[in-house]
């Protein structure tokens, strides 16, 4: 939001240090700086105009600047004898640094220059179209010697302020006086109108049907004339970034500044009958913009009508059939009040954000409608000569209530670390234009109306201390009465991503909204929960699943010649009622180049087993696997389910190919797990002293029946061998004519060792007698010679 001086000045007094004051007080500054630099600029007659007698295209002048006559050389086309211009005089410098100097042009001395729009930094469609091509002459007499940027409205300031969402009363001139006003202890005062009407009434009735309007009112303003906006109007538009159009379109643009209620003006004699009709649009209704553009509507738009047809969006935009032009002489004037959600979703849907609908999904003042609408009468007939109707036709189908806040001054006190006499904080309640009332130190307060984002105590405190000032609030030392420490979840979790990282797997933190159909597609928690107004399709439904997230990174990475990629991450996933911690992880192409050597380690499902055991062994998590089929994404014989205390929390395996397809990636395993069961689990990694005593390997292969898992013969091994196994891996795996048809041999390197003693042969043949015969036992298996 532009704040143009030359607008605040007509509300309030300007202090000198507005900016500091805006921006330690109100709200932060994006830029302060004058609406032209220009300098040394006066307003002159030219009373002669020659050709010069050495060029085909200059001109030689006379111009009366008011103080003296100056001799000025100028190759505008359309300079005449007779016109009222601009004249920048020796030692003028105007935007982009451009100092006038006295020069001789062709024989001819030339004492200053005949400005044109351009030169004095206007943007060239800002230009009206007559002068694009030369210096600007006004359409009026105007005496000489006047300082030329007052004539033109582009003396002053412009203050650009770097809004928040919630201070939607900063969204115009008169609320950022209100606020200003507040700071500097002055009084706004709001104007009065006395406008006179004609003895026809006004034709119009208006009828609300839809929850998306509140409030609207509509004047009938006859015999007006379209013309050019004077230099006050346009210069204030120009300043705040808006295109002047006509006087008219003009009248509704700056009250939209000024006031912060957009208006919109109807061709009166284009809409069909007497009646407004404010509605909910039709499904599929198709109506055409005022810029040209064919647009479908929904059954939650609102729409104004004349009782047969739309004429505009409700808050968003106008019609192209009731739009204003040159040959308009009677106007409707609308003022409206229109619900921020509705206004919201449509503007967001139709891609059609306006500076009208940006004020409505804000929110503007209810109350403030009717004041906008009277000031544009105004504005109409002094500058339109518009003959006003009688009476305002309007309708009002709800009023917007303000809540009502009971504080303390102990409370007020309290959050701000100082103490304030209740006198001063009613004075500063007061100046916010609160209605308040204080009893025994309770402050019972209600916001003024353009105020909508004052709702909780907290607010009211927080607006204590802008007033106040900030600087003015002592830093006060927190006190610790204890040491702060980590709970045993947070060790937990840091532990894991320090495993995680030492292994080779990089961080990744993805966003936790994922389209819909991605949400429940790689793991389903409950019914899934999506976010009302969602910044975008892909980002609407809380995830159900990290993959998602992970699956996008790499794919993204992949793309642009990354081909390995190794990340995980830890975040929540999300269901009606449930929030739990998850873990996912993907590698994708290869784990380990092979370098010189020509060995690279690519990715597979073992490698991805090894990785997860890696990261929770050391923690003291001892995860277990069970074959499994269910999980759709994942490669049907290359997946398994992750146990932990006989419990199912996860699944790894190797991706899907039509998932891997889907995402544009090759040779990809994945896990994820609930870690929920896991950080309850206090953190603790073991510590072991290294045995003195030697330890022995033996090399054990047994022939199973096909189809035994190698886990079961591991699990019964470690529970035969116990304490003084140290390790036990599968290194050959066999199927083939000389063991049998049906049958599997599965080798094991078994490694003991007793930190107590030295461990002789015969105890470690007795142990594999135990381990062989067990085996036999249970499985039915063989030892293979």
């Amino acid at each position: 939001m532009k704040i143009v001086s030359s607008m605040l000045s007509k509300w309030i007094n300007i202090p000198s240090d507005i900016e500091a004051i805006t921006n330690q007080k109100i709200i932060e500054t994006e830029s302060f700086e004058k609406i032209n630099t220009a300098t040394n600029l006066v307003t002159g007659h030219v009373l002669t105009c020659l050709k010069h007698p050495n060029s085909d295209h200059l001109s030689v002048t006379t111009v009366d600047i008011g103080t003296e006559i100056l001799d000025i050389v100028c190759g505008a086309p359309n300079v005449r004898e007779g016109q009222d211009v601009i004249v920048a005089k020796v030692g003028a410098v105007l935007p982009g640094d451009f100092i006038i100097k006295e020069a001789k042009i062709r024989g001819a001395v030339s004492k200053g220059m005949i400005c044109s729009l351009q030169e004095l930094g206007f943007d060239e469609k800002n230009v009206p179209e007559r002068y694009r091509e030369g210096i600007y002459a006004f359409d009026q007499d105007i005496a000489p010697g006047l300082d030329a940027l007052e004539v033109i409205s582009q003396e002053g300031f412009v203050l650009e302020l770097g809004l928040t969402p919630n201070r939607s009363d900063l969204l115009s001139v008169l609320g950022f006086a209100y606020d200003l006003a507040a700071m500097t202890n002055q009084k706004v005062t709001l104007p009065t109108f006395n406008i006179e009407t004609t003895k026809e009434d006004n034709p119009l009735k208006v009828t609300i049907e839809s929850d998306g309007c509140g409030r609207y009112l509509a004047r009938t303003i006859k015999d007006v004339t379209i013309k050019e906006s004077p230099w006050w109007l346009k210069s204030a538009l120009l300043s705040a970034g808006i295109r002047p159009i006509n006087n008219v379109v003009d009248i509704s643009n700056y009250i939209l500044l000024d006031y912060g209620t957009p208006l919109h003006m109807f061709d009166a004699k284009k809409v069909k009958t007497d009646r407004i009709v404010v509605r909910n649009a039709t499904s599929g209704e198709q109506v055409r913009t005022l810029d040209e553009v064919d647009r479908i509507l929904e059954a939650n738009d609102v729409v104004i009508t004349d009782g047969k047809r739309p004429i505009a969006i409700g808050g968003v935009m106008g019609l192209e059939n009731t739009m204003i032009d040159d040959q308009t002489t009677d106007v409707i004037l609308e003022a409206a009040y229109f619900d921020p959600k509705h206004i919201e979703k449509t503007a967001k849907r139709l891609n059609l954000r306006s500076d009208a609908s940006l004020r409505f999904e804000r929110g503007i003042d209810d109350t403030r409608v009717v004041l906008g609408m009277e000031r544009a009468t105004e504005l109409l007939v002094e500058l339109a000569g518009g003959k006003v109707t009688k009476g305002v036709s309007k309708a009002v189908r709800y009023e917007l209530k303000r809540p009502m806040i009971t504080i303390t001054k102990d409370e007020i006190d309290q959050a701000l670390g100082i103490t304030l006499e209740p006198s001063v904080l009613l004075d500063y309640l007061k100046r916010y234009q609160y209605d308040v009332t204080l009893t025994d130190g309770t402050f019972e307060l209600m916001p003024p109306s353009f105020r909508n984002d004052i709702t909780i105590k907290a607010d009211v405190i927080e607006e204590i201390a802008r007033i106040h000032g900030l600087d003015n609030i002592p830093e006060t030392p927190f006190v610790m009465t204890e040491r702060g420490k980590l709970s045993s979840r947070q060790k937990m979790l840091r532990s894991i991503r320090h495993q995680a990282v030492a292994v080779g797997l990089f961080e990744a933190i993805t966003y936790s909204l994922v389209p819909a159909d991605e949400a429940t597609r790689y793991q389903t928690l409950g019914e899934p929960v999506s976010v009302m107004m969602p910044l975008s399709e892909d980002k609407k439904t809380l995830r159900q699943s990290v993959l998602y997230g992970l699956l996008s990174a790499a794919s993204y990475n992949q793309a642009r010649q990354m081909p390995a990629t190794h990340l995980f991450e830890i975040g929540h996933v999300f269901a009606k009622g449930i929030e739990r911690q998850s873990m996912a992880a993907l590698i994708s192409g290869t784990w380990l180049s092979g370098g010189w050597t020509k060995m690279a380690i690519n990715a597979d499902f073992y490698l991805m087993k090894g990785i997860l055991e890696t990261i929770f062994s050391p923690l003291g998590i001892d995860l277990d696997f069970r074959a499994s089929q269910k999980n759709e994404t994942l490669h049907p014989y290359r997946q398994a389910l992750i146990l932990y205390q006989g419990e199912t929390i996860g699944t790894i395996g190797e991706l899907h190919p039509l998932t891997a397809k889907a995402f544009d990636l090759l040779n990809t395993m994945v896990f994820e797990l609930d870690l929920e069961p896991i950080l309850d689990k206090t953190s603790s990694i073991q510590y072991e002293p290294i045995s003195r005593y030697p330890s022995i390997a033996r090399d054990l292969a047994v022939i199973v029946k096909e189809g035994t898992e190698a886990k079961t013969l591991l699990d019964l091994i470690r529970q035969t061998a116990k304490k003084t196994l140290q390790s036990v891996q599968v290194f050959d795996v066999y199927q083939g004519p000389s063991i049998g048809e049906g049958m599997t041999s599965i080798a094991f390197n078994l490694v003991f060792n007793d930190p107590e003693r030295t461990l002789g042969g015969e105890d470690v043949d007795k142990i594999m007698k135990k381990v062989t015969s067990r085996l036999a036992f249970e499985l039915g298996a063989s030892v293979r010679s």
